[in-house]
């Protein structure tokens, strides 16, 4: 059995719980003095713990281990995706979190549907995602942008990535017969109502492959999810070939 996780932004021999991390600790799972315990800090280290003393806001914590791993450079998975209502992008943010995406770009596309979107709030999402799912690294979530500035950031930031983009045109090949390899790869998904032909015609300046998914359409949080299960499956095969 895993040794429970909590999320603390700094891991040092004074670290401390606090607030919704403490709450947990104490209101829902009632540990108590002597408890092991693992902290992650979402940025590559983890830490083994007791709880040493519960005092009345926060939990003193005696560090018996910590071990820093490095952030991939490759291999990283972007996933640039129409913004959806509410808890839509919520459930989102938290399975591309579990499923282990690097990065979450909330798009506005010419289709979007304009809704306000809460980058702290799918932050706390995603932390809360990574706890359980004991992933070491959380994932970027950007504020909103338009697939312009988008396409500049990313092609900036990922040089030698490769882009798709979901399509609902006929003829267009499926994802199964893409292969990114060990390569980044940058996958923007559309709205309901699909990408516009100036959309699509702008993705295919930059070399974005289109993929298809299904003969259905599909909600975007669904086909982000499933081009995210997807791309984190053949990034583990490629990992293990």
């Amino acid at each position: 059995m895993r040794t429970i996780r909590f999320f603390c932004q700094e891991i040092n021999p004074n670290s401390i719980l606090s607030d919704s991390q403490f709450h947990h600790l104490t209101k829902v799972l009632r540990l108590q003095n002597g408890s092991c315990i693992e902290l992650f800090d979402g940025k590559g280290t983890v830490a083994k713990a007791i709880i040493s003393k519960l005092e009345k806001h926060s939990a003193k914590l005696a560090i018996l281990e910590i071990k820093t791993f490095p952030k991939p450079k490759n291999g990283r998975i972007i996933i640039a995706v129409s913004i959806a209502k509410g808890e839509r992008f919520d459930l989102l943010t938290a399975k591309c979190t579990e499923l282990g995406v690097d990065r979450i770009v909330p798009i506005l596309f010419e289709r979007t549907v304009k809704q306000t979107i809460q980058p702290h709030r799918l932050e706390t999402i995603a932390t809360e995602s990574a706890k359980q799912c004991h992933r070491l690294f959380l994932p970027t979530i950007d504020e909103p942008m338009n697939l312009p500035q988008a396409i500049d950031t990313l092609r900036a930031e990922y040089p030698i990535a490769q882009f798709i983009f979901g399509s609902l045109s006929d003829g267009t090949k499926s994802i199964d017969a893409f292969n990114p390899g060990k390569d980044d790869c940058v996958a923007f998904v559309g709205p309901e109502g699909g990408l516009t032909s100036t959309e699509e015609t702008t993705l295919k300046q930059i070399n974005a492959q289109p993929v298809s998914l299904t003969d259905t359409v599909l909600r975007i949080e669904t086909a982000a999810i499933t081009i995210a299960a997807i791309l984190t499956t053949k990034r583990t095969a490629a990992k293990r070939s």
